[in-house]
C-alpha cells in the first residue's frame, strides 16, 4: 500500500525503527488505567508466566466480567501428557494454572481477597454450570451450537496489563445480541521469541475451538476470530490448523515487526478463513517509529484508514509520547467495536455460512453510519480522488469497514478478486464520514503553483479547514479539471457555502501582483455516485492567490 507522496515504506530495513517499536511493545494492549470495568480480575496476571491459553465466556446475565472456560483433556492432543488446566505437565503448576508455592488458592487468585473456589469475587450469587457442555463458564445462557461464535485475541500484554478493550468489544457483541463471546486469554514468558510463541498460541486455541466443536456438534463456519496486533497473527494460525473451515478472521492492524521478515506460515493470510478482512490503520510510520502494522495486504478484502499514522484524534507530536506512538495502531480495535455499536439490534451471523440452517440468523443489518470504503490501488490514488467508483472484478458494491457483512457476497468460496479499499474517518466514535468528490474546473489564462484549502459550511456546523490537494503544491492550469476527496464530518448536513483558498506560499503585499483563478464551475458531488445523491454546484467564481473566496453552493438531487 502506498504512502502519501511516496513509496510504501519497509518495516524491516531499518533495524533501529524496529527497536523502537519493540520499546513499546509492553503497551500494545491498550491502557492499564481508566477502565470501567476496574472491579473485573478474570484475565491472567502472573508476574512470571509461562505459556499459558485459556477461553473466557462472556454473558449478558453475568456482568461485564469474563468466566473462564476449563475446556475437558479431549481439547488436547493424545500421548502429550497435558492435565485439565492444559499447561504441559512437569512444569509444577496446579490446576488453578497458576505456579506451585505461590501461596494461591485453587481460585488461581492470591488469597486474602475474599474470592470463593470459584475464582469469581463473593457475593454475585452464580447459578450452577449449564447443562450439556462440561466446564462451560458459570452462567444461566446454556451455550448455543447452532448460534455465531466470536473468539476475540487481543494481542501479546504483560502480566500487569489487562485488555479492557477486549471486555468492552464483548459487550457491545452481547449487546448486539450475539449469545456465544469468548475471549482467548493468553500469555507468554517475558522471554519467549514472539513468533514462535504465536504459532503454539495459536494451535492452542485451534484445540480448545476443535473441542467446543466436537463436543456441541457446532460447525467452523459459525465461527468468527478477531484478532489485534500479535493476536491477529494467532488467529491466523489457529485457522491454518483447522484447514481454513473457519467462517471469518478479522484482523485488526496485525502486528508488524518481527513478523514482516518470518515465515509466512505465521502470519494472517486469506486462506485461513472462508473470508479474511483486515483493518491497517497504522501501516506508515509514525516517525523515528516504524509501522506497527503490517503494510502489505493479507486477505481478501484489505481496509486501508487515512495516511496509516497520526490518524485523526491522535497526538501529532512527541508531547503525549505513549498515545503518539500507540494512538493509531490502537484505532483499528477502536473503529472495529464502533462499528458493532452503529449497527442495530437485530444482528446478522458476521460468519456468512454457507449452511442453511443459519440462513435464518442472517439478516440485512445496516450500521446508521456506515464505514464505506473505496477500491483502490493506494493511498494517494484516493486523495487524488482516482478511487470514486464501487467497481470491482466479481464485487459491484464498496465494501464496508466492520462486523457487518450484509454487503458481502454469501458465496463461499470468495468469488471476487482480493481487493485493497481506502477510506477516511472522523477523530471521535463512530468515526465515520460522509465522503464527496470536490470537481474544479477551470478558465481564463492564469495559472499558479498551489495548494487548495476548503472548509464547508452548514445552517448550524462547519467543517475544519480542510486541505485538498495534498501536502506539496500542486500547478493549477486553466482549462484544465481538477477532482478532490473530501471527506466530511456527518453532523455537517445541508451545506450551503464553500470556502476556497489558494495559498501559493509566495508573500506578496501588492493586490496586483497576486494570480487570479478563474473557476467555470465547481461541483461537490457526495459519493458512492450510484446511490443518486445530492450534490451541491457554483458558477463563475474568481479566487485571488493567497485570499479566502467564500461561495454560495446550490443543491441538486
Amino acid at each position: 500500500m502506498e504512502r502519501t507522496g511516496g513509496g510504501v515504506e519497509n518495516s524491516g530495513a531499518d533495524s533501529s525503527l524496529v527497536v523502537w517499536s519493540l520499546l513499546t511493545f509492553c503497551l500494545l494492549s491498550g491502557p492499564a488505567t481508566g477502565d470501567q470495568h476496574a472491579h473485573c480480575s478474570e484475565f491472567l496476571c502472573l508476574s512470571h508466566p509461562s505459556l499459558l491459553v485459556r477461553l473466557l465466556s462472556f454473558s449478558s446475565e453475568q456482568g461485564p466480567c469474563g468466566y473462564p472456560i476449563d475446556l475437558p483433556p479431549s481439547g488436547l492432543p493424545s500421548g502429550q501428557g497435558f492435565p485439565p488446566s492444559g499447561l504441559p505437565s512437569g512444569q509444577g503448576f496446579p490446576p488453578s494454572g497458576l505456579p506451585s508455592g505461590q501461596g494461591l488458592p485453587p481460585s488461581g487468585l492470591p488469597s486474602g481477597q475474599g474470592l470463593p473456589p470459584s475464582g469469581l469475587p463473593s457475593g454475585q450469587g452464580l447459578p450452577p454450570l449449564p447443562p450439556g457442555l462440561p466446564g462451560l463458564a458459570p452462567g444461566p445462557r446454556a451455550w448455543s451450537p447452532l448460534s455465531p461464535t466470536v473468539v476475540i485475541v487481543p494481542g501479546r500484554r504483560p502480566a500487569r496489563l489487562q485488555p479492557s478493550w477486549a471486555r468492552v468489544m464483548a459487550g457491545e457483541l452481547l449487546e448486539a445480541g450475539l449469545v456465544n463471546v469468548l475471549v482467548a486469554d493468553w500469555l507468554l514468558p517475558p522471554e519467549q521469541e514472539i513468533t514462535e510463541g504465536a504459532r503454539q498460541v495459536g494451535e492452542r486455541l485451534a484445540q480448545a475451538i476443535q473441542t467446543l466443536l466436537e463436543d456441541q456438534d457446532s460447525s467452523p463456519e459459525l465461527f468468527h476470530l478477531v484478532g489485534f496486533g500479535v493476536g491477529a497473527h494467532v488467529a491466523g494460525v489457529t485457522g491454518a490448523c483447522l484447514e481454513g473451515t473457519i467462517g471469518r478472521i478479522t484482523g485488526l492492524d496485525p502486528f508488524s515487526p518481527l513478523f514482516s521478515e518470518a515465515d509466512s506460515s505465521l502470519s494472517l493470510d486469506q486462506t485461513d478463513a472462508q473470508y479474511v478482512d483486515v483493518i491497517h490503520t497504522n501501516f506508515n510510520p509514525n516517525e523515528p517509529v516504524a509501522p506497527l502494522g503490517v503494510p502489505r495486504p493479507l486477505g481478501h478484502v484489505d481496509f486501508y484508514i487515512g495516511r496509516g499514522y497520526q490518524l485523526p484524534g491522535c497526538p501529532q507530536d512527541l508531547m503525549k509520547r505513549e498515545q503518539y506512538l500507540l494512538c493509531s495502531h490502537q484505532r483499528a480495535y477502536r473503529l472495529f467495536t464502533s462499528s458493532i455499536r452503529s449497527s442495530t439490534s437485530s444482528i446478522r451471523s458476521s460468519t456468512s455460512s454457507i449452511r442453511s440452517s443459519t440462513s435464518s440468523i442472517q439478516s440485512s443489518t445496516r450500521s446508521s453510519c456506515p464505514l464505506t470504503a473505496f477500491p483502490c490501488q493506494g493511498v494517494e490514488d484516493f486523495q487524488r480522488a482516482l478511487c470514486t467508483h464501487c467497481h470491482h472484478p466479481g464485487l459491484n458494491i464498496c465494501p464496508q469497514l466492520g462486523y457487518d457483512i450484509s454487503w458481502l457476497p454469501p458465496d463461499r468460496p470468495i468469488t471476487f478478486q482480493p481487493l485493497t479499499a481506502v477510506l477516511d474517518i472522523t477523530a471521535t466514535d463512530p468515526f465515520c464520514v460522509t465522503p464527496f468528490l470536490l470537481e474544479v474546473h477551470l478558465e481564463g489564462n492564469a495559472s499558479l503553483e498551489a495548494q487548495l484549502f476548503i472548509q464547508l459550511k452548514g445552517d448550524v456546523s462547519k467543517t475544519p479547514v480542510m486541505l485538498v490537494s495534498g501536502p506539496s503544491l500542486m500547478q493549477f492550469e486553466p482549462h484544465q479539471m481538477h477532482q478532490f476527496m473530501v471527506s466530511v464530518d456527518p453532523a455537517v448536513q445541508e451545506i450551503r457555502t464553500v470556502v476556497l483558498h489558494f495559498y501559493s506560499q509566495r508573500l506578496l503585499y501588492l493586490a496586483w501582483r497576486k494570480t487570479r483563478i478563474h473557476i467555470s464551475h465547481l461541483v461537490l458531488t457526495q459519493l458512492p455516485r450510484h446511490q443518486g445523491l445530492v450534490s451541491y454546484r457554483t458558477r463563475s467564481v474568481t479566487a485571488v492567490e493567497n485570499q479566502r473566496v467564500e461561495v454560495y453552493l446550490q443543491m441538486e438531487e
